[in-house]
């Protein structure tokens, strides 16, 4: 197991279950670490919870970790989240347009297509969580 083959990022324990650790992590812009993000309105810092599906004895809430993503799910998270509904956005809009020539129908229904699509994503929820796993290579002291 290379380093290189995962993404690390520090986070802080927030929840601890039997099945689950609840990890939050700070995910920063370029510019929310800028020093004049205080007169700029696009600096930008959000938390985020990420579940870890592992079970660990020794931790406890409020605990610094280091989380572990592979770096190979990735591509597969960019297909999923963006390239695959351009594509269905695209497909619909130009096959509409060119068999039916109406320009509005083939918007509406380009947009309308990604109803299905994120339906069928949330459907898959369970699956796709058993897949983009993050595990904890270590506490941080």
């Amino acid at each position: 197991m290379a380093e290189i083959d995962y993404i690390e990022h520090e986070g802080i324990v927030a929840e601890v279950n039997p099945q689950q650790i609840k990890v939050r992590i700070s995910n920063e812009s370029a510019c929310a670490s800028c020093h004049a993000k205080g007169s700029c309105t696009t600096a930008d810092l959000q938390d985020k919870l990420i579940d870890v599906y592992q079970s660990i004895s020794d931790i406890n809430v409020g605990q610094k970790v280091m989380l572990l993503g592979k770096k190979s799910l990735a591509p597969k998270a960019v297909l999923l989240a963006y390239i695959y509904p351009i594509l269905l956005i695209l497909g619909t809009l130009i096959s509409v347009f060119y068999t039916t020539g109406n320009e509005l129908l083939a918007a509406g229904l380009s947009l309308l297509i990604l109803v299905p699509y994120f339906t069928i994503i949330y459907l898959n929820k369970d699956k796709l969580k058993r897949t983009f796993t993050f595990t904890i290579k270590h506490q941080i002291n």
